[in-house]
């Protein structure tokens, strides 16, 4: 651990939305060399599900380009710590927005095999990605972080 806290592993280098699309591409592919046929499948719902996850998504990547602060996960801080927009009502509207998009996109695709993926995405960024962007905050803001942390939920 340097000052600045652990070195990132490759798991937190590699952007989350290029491990969102690996695991989309990964149930894809595994549903169609199972045979899984695409009975979830709804075009026109998982379609507006996937706008809404991009909106979602977007309204924080605009509140971090106001703010004027990184946005790579990796990066060595923060300019600022952003509680407004989205972030008044959760921690990681990006992710959120991610994963919203994700599901939406699964819906589309219509197989169990991409569902379980964006599952396993979730649970990718809940115990890997976020707690190591959170132990950076709080080295980073500390106190401030800290009582961001307890008014606003992680999710929703």
């Amino acid at each position: 651990m340097t000052e600045q806290g652990p070195r990132p592993s490759i798991l937190v280098i590699i952007p989350p939305p290029i491990w969102a699309l690996a695991f989309i591409l990964l149930g894809w592919g595994a549903g169609a060399v199972m045979g899984f046929d695409a009975s979830l499948k709804h075009a026109t719902i998982g379609i507006v599900v996937l706008i809404i996850g991009i909106a979602i998504a977007g309204s924080g990547r605009f509140a971090f380009a106001r703010a004027g602060t990184e946005v790579i996960p990796v990066s060595k801080k923060n300019s600022v710590l952003v509680v407004s927009g989205p972030f008044k009502f959760t921690r990681n509207p990006m992710y959120l927005g991610m994963l919203v998009a994700m599901t939406g996109l699964a819906i589309v695709i219509g197989t169990v095999s991409v569902l379980v993926s964006v599952i396993v995405y979730f649970l990718f960024v809940n115990f890997i990605s976020i707690p190591y962007e959170e132990a950076k905050m709080e080295r980073q803001f500390g106190d401030d972080y800290r009582a961001y942390k307890r008014r606003v939920r992680r999710w929703i």
